[in-house]
Order: C-alpha cells, then structure tokens, then sequence
C-alpha cells in the first residue's frame, strides 16, 4: 500500500541536519510510525515545507514531495496561494492510497476535498485531547479550528492516543476511534543511577504546559539540578521571555531553548527525573523516551492512570505535592528502572502496536 504522511513540520526531523529549531512530539511520532510501516511493506512518502531541498528527495527510502516555503506568499492571501495551491499539487503528485494527518489544523479538510477528485482513504490521528474538545482545539486562527472539525468529521479512520480521546470523540461527534498508543524502538541506554542527576522539563513552552511551575520547582529545591528544554511555542513568545527572567537567579536551573533531537536523548540518558507540569496533553513523546530508560515520571496528567496503575512515577495535583513527589523520586531505589522498562516494552514498544497497524490498514484496503 502507498501511504503518504502529510506534516508541513517534519522536515527537520527527517532530515535532521536543516538547523531548523522546529521539533515536535507529533512530527517524531510519524516518523516512528512511518519506519515501523516501511518494515511491513508499505511504500511510504511525506509531504511537507519546501526549505531548498529537492522535491522528490529519497530519505531513508521515503519520498519527500515539497509544497511551500514558511516565508512565500502575502500575508492575509497565501494562505490560499501559495500554500493551499502547493500542498493540493503535492498531494497529487503523491499519488498515495492512504493519506495520513496528525494534529489539529486545516489538513483534514484539504483531504477531504481531495478525496473527490482521486481515489483515496485519509487517517486523522489525534495529538492533543483538545482535538475533540469543540471550540477549544490548539489552532489560534478560527478558521483553522472550523476546517479541522470539518475534515476530521470525514475521515475513513480517527486514530485516538488514550481512552480520554476515545471517549470526547463519541461525546462530541458520535464517532468511533481506533485506540493506537504512541510507541518508540525498544534501543537505549541506561546509565547508572549515580550518573543520573538532572530533573529534566522538555517540551514547547506554550501557557497550558505551566513551564513556570517547574521553574518554581527549582527555586523551592535548590540541591538538586534541573534543566528545562523546549523552544517557545507559537504566539508565545512573552512566556518565553517572563520564564528566561525568572529563571536567571536559580543557579541550579538550566533554560536551554530548543535543543537537536540528539542532544534531547543526552540529557535523558542523564535524567534522574521527568517532570509534566501540563494541564491538558494527549501522549507525550517524553514520556515514552523516559519510560524506555526506567526513568521515573512526575506530572499533573495521567494518560489513562498509566503511571499510576504501572507503578511508573507519581501523579501530582498542586504544586505541594510536585514538590514532594519530586524528592521521594531521587531517593535511591525509590523507582527501580527495570520494572518501567519492562512496563515500556509490553505496552508502548513497536511490538505492541504492530498488529493494530496491520489491522488498520487492512481495514482500508485498496480505494476505489
């Protein structure tokens, strides 16, 4: 089967030598699904961003087809052209059977629309619980918001992270999801529990991930060294600024802005802790990379009472028992690693989730 994932932001984590400090949990995510897909047999293409690569590039034996540069166009107009008129020439060129799109914003619609001018099936794969929380999904613009709800009210298939999607997507729109959890390859190191010291914070910092938290963390544990990783989100900017001021008297506080994915698993080789100070996620990629280490997790969420249930860490309410919770965590035992790696590989390695792919795209088949 073709199948072509449809990400105007993976680029820089396709190619990875771009320089772009533009990473994303849900652009990681499809590049594993991708891989795990290319392994069963599948022809698989993207389509994204045009940053002066040529189109049709082979990477890893995927076919990157470009659509627009981020900077092309009039501001107000190129939202139609040239972004609209690029990504439909792309589609097309494509050529895919099963067109896959992952996170909340307008690509659902364009799928829908290019479904009755080629024979195709499309997948919408959620990235947030707000996907399915009308009037409160991630894209700012309004506009976006309405063509997302109608392209993903017209999917063949809604893949959902948790059973919380699950369930708003019935609520919601009375519709049926299919439940794939977010997975990762099983290969990492695991560094001695004495080389493990840094509490590690990683993600964009948008205002519903609460980055201030952890940086008041650190104030209130000065012993122990914290380090916080993510770019500012979009539209975001001042947060990232009020935290970078309130950060600069903690000595024991890291802000290091967007860092390469590679230099990312450095700092969780060292991790001792995770911490999620979010109020709302879908199936954060972290906690899978900590999870695959044996690294325990600290966080205001709990995507189906997995960390609660599994023994992988401590779900906290305020900001007292964060406090709490994060220094029981770096007691030496208190968290054994070889339990929550063994958790990881039953639950969230490519093991786990093989047959829900091959099942899924069998449920599809050939378009017509």
């Amino acid at each position: 089967m073709r199948i072509c994932f449809v990400s105007m932001t993976i680029y820089p984590v396709l190619h990875g030598g771009t320089g772009i400090e533009q990473v994303g949990g849900a652009e990681m995510q499809q590049l594993q699904i991708a891989r795990l897909l290319q392994r069963m047999g599948h022809e698989v293409s993207f389509v994204t961003e045009d940053h002066g690569q040529p189109d049709g590039e082979i990477i890893d034996g995927c076919v990157v087809y470009k659509a627009y540069r981020p900077s092309a166009g009039v501001p107000g107009l190129r939202f139609l052209h040239p972004r609209m008129t690029s990504i439909w020439r792309a589609l097309r060129r494509s050529g895919a059977d099963i067109y896959y799109s992952r996170a909340a914003g307008y690509m659902p619609a364009l799928l829908a629309l290019l479904r009755r001018f080629q024979p195709l099936h499309f997948v919408y794969a959620a990235a947030h619980d707000s996907d399915f929380m009308p009037g409160r999904e991630c894209p700012r613009l309004a506009r976006d918001r309405w063509l997302f709800r109608y392209g993903m009210q017209r999917a063949d298939v809604i893949v959902v992270q948790n059973g919380t999607q699950k369930e708003l997507l019935q609520t919601h729109y009375g519709r049926e999801a299919v439940l794939i959890p977010n997975f990762l390859g099983t290969g990492s190191r695991s560094l001695p529990e004495a080389d493990r010291t840094e509490i590690l914070w990683v993600g964009r910092l948008a205002s519903f991930k609460r980055p201030l938290m952890f940086v008041e963390l650190a104030r209130r544990l000065p012993d122990l060294r914290f380090t916080m990783i993510g770019p500012p989100a979009a539209g975001e900017a001042a947060l990232y600024g009020r935290v970078k001021a309130a950060a600069a008297g903690i000595s024991n506080l890291r802000v290091l802005g967007f860092q390469p994915p590679a230099s990312v698993e450095d700092h969780f080789d060292r991790c001792r802790t995770l911490v999620s100070t979010s109020e709302r996620e879908g199936f954060p990629n972290v906690f899978l990379q900590a999870m695959r280490r044996g690294i325990p997790i600290v966080s205001y969420v709990d995507p189906d009472g997995m960390i609660a249930g599994g023994g992988l860490g401590t779900v906290v309410k305020n900001e007292g028992e964060l406090e709490a919770a994060v220094g029981v965590s770096t007691r030496p035992g208190a968290f054994p690693p070889g339990p929550i790696q063994d958790y990881f590989a039953a639950h969230f390695g490519p093991g786990a989730v093989e047959e829900k792919y091959r099942v899924l795209i069998e449920s599809l088949g050939k378009p017509s």
